[in-house]
C-alpha cells in the first residue's frame, strides 16, 4: 500500500448518479479516473493491470446505513476482487487507513520473511495503521480457502519479483 494523490474535482456522473434510486457509480468517466489516479493498481495489494478490477468503497455504504458513502468520491477506490473479498469483513468497515490523506509508509513498516508478508504498524497506539497492517497481511498471508491460497500466493510472488528487480537496480 501506497500514499496515492487523488484527481478533483469528482467525476461528474457521480453527482447525476446519486439523484437516481438504482445509480452506478461506475459510469466510465468514474472508471477511467481511478484507474488513472490509481495506476491501475489495487490500493491494498498493488497488483498491476488487473483483469477484473473493482471499484471498492473505503468506507462501508450498504444496506442504506450510509447512503451518501455510494456516491462520494472520497471513498471510491481501485481494487482488485481478492483484496476486496478479504476486506470486506465487519472489522474493517471503519478504521482502516485511508491512502490518499495518509502515507502508508508513513504509518507501517513492510517485510517480506520466507514468504509471508509482514506488516507492523509504526505506533501500536495508531489504530488505523494496527488495523491496515492486518488487512495487508491477511491479504498476502489469509489461507483459508483453495481460491485465497492461489490469491496470496500470486500477489507474494509479484512482490518477490518486484522487490528483486528494485535490489537489481539498487
Amino acid at each position: 500500500m501506497v500514499k496515492i494523490t487523488r484527481s478533483y474535482p469528482a467525476p461528474e456522473s457521480l453527482k447525476m448518479e446519486a439523484q437516481k434510486k438504482e445509480g452506478s457509480y461506475s459510469k466510465p468517466d468514474v472508471v477511467a479516473r481511478l484507474r488513472e489516479d490509481f495506476h491501475d493498481k489495487c490500493y491494498i495489494c498493488e497488483m498491476k493491470g488487473l483483469q477484473d478490477p473493482q471499484i471498492e468503497h473505503l468506507l462501508p455504504h450498504k444496506n442504506g446505513r450510509w447512503p451518501d458513502r455510494k456516491f462520494d468520491w472520497e471513498n471510491l477506490f481501485w481494487a482488485c476482487g481478492h483484496c476486496n473479498r478479504v476486506k470486506n469483513r465487519r472489522k474493517y468497515e471503519e478504521g482502516i487507513l485511508n491512502c490518499c490523506q495518509r502515507d502508508p509508509e508513513e504509518a507501517m513498516v513492510f517485510h517480506l520473511k520466507h514468504e509471508n508478508v509482514e506488516v507492523c504498524p509504526k505506533r501500536p497506539e495508531d489504530g488505523e495503521a494496527v488495523l491496515t497492517a492486518e488487512l495487508v497481511e491477511e491479504v498476502f498471508n489469509l489461507k483459508n480457502t483453495g481460491m485465497r491460497i492461489i490469491g496470496s500466493a500470486v500477489r507474494t510472488r509479484l512482490l518477490q519479483e518486484e522487490m528483486n528487480t528494485l535490489y537489481a537496480k539498487l
